[in-house]
């Protein structure tokens, strides 16, 4: 079906999508460091590919509100570009933006986020709960591809803990968007091997105490634009899965 930008749209075009039973999604990331090699950008580009890609698999049209792209992001903290919000302030603004969208009549709203700090999805977990329980004749679903079976199919990296702006992420971004991608900087980065997960629990609080002071982890150097197109399509088809299923 067909793919709307509500940027460009009237709101009587909005209304009469939403009435005829278009779906709503809303792309969110963060703006934070990504290493050198990468653009504070990152989440936000990832998340509006895969709402481009979710729409050529949905048998209904598609309108894909403006991104979302501040968030609580503290691990990146440190470094220069990166914006990060409360947990309150990021949960009232997700809120407000789901509410609006469900007040304009669509009746299922879908947030695609790729900002993986665990308290931050967290955040987009709590608020899509909220305007669930507050419509609850309307559909909010929160995809969340760090789970099985999505998860594992990612690769090793991912699962791990270690894709902050590493192979994971390059290969999306050389997919998505290349000209982006610092080339040089790219292959000239050693791989860094680190167990994020275990460094937080042991209470490191931001990348640099995880060990990655140039915020990057894994290996961006092995990345390719065939490794982005495979995970474009399993992060898309995830989502669109989990459009698509019987509500609970």
């Amino acid at each position: 079906m067909t793919l709307f930008d509500a940027r460009h749209l009237s709101w009587p075009r909005t209304r009469a999508l939403a009435e005829a039973g278009a779906i709503a999604l809303l792309p969110v990331g963060s703006t934070e460091a990504h290493g050198p090699h990468l653009p504070l950008s990152v989440d936000v580009l990832i998340a509006e590919e895969v709402c481009r890609r979710v729409a050529l698999r949905l048998s209904r049209d598609v309108v894909v509100f403006p991104p979302v792209a501040y968030a609580l992001t503290d691990f990146a903290a440190p470094f220069a570009g990166t914006v990060t919000l409360n947990a309150d302030v990021a949960r009232q603004m997700l809120t407000g933006i789901l509410s609006g969208i469900v007040g304009g009549g669509f009746q299922t709203v879908a947030v695609v986020n790729h900002h993986l700090e665990p308290a931050h999805f967290r955040v987009v977990h709590d608020a899509g709960k909220a305007v669930q329980a507050a419509h609850p004749a309307r559909r909010i679903i929160v995809a969340d591809h760090r789970r099985a079976p999505t998860g594992p199919k990612l690769g090793h990296e991912f699962m791990h803990g270690g894709s902050h702006a590493g192979r994971y992420e390059t290969s999306l971004m050389l997919a998505c968007a290349p000209a982006l991608v610092d080339e040089a900087a790219r292959l000239a980065l050693p791989s860094l091997e680190i167990d994020l997960p275990g460094a937080i629990k042991q209470g490191a609080t931001n990348f640099l105490e995880c060990g990655g002071p140039d915020a990057y982890f894994g290996a961006p150097a092995d990345a390719t634009a065939e490794e982005g197109e495979r995970l474009f399509d399993l992060l898309a088809e995830a989502t669109a899965s989990a459009i698509e299923s019987p509500a609970p």
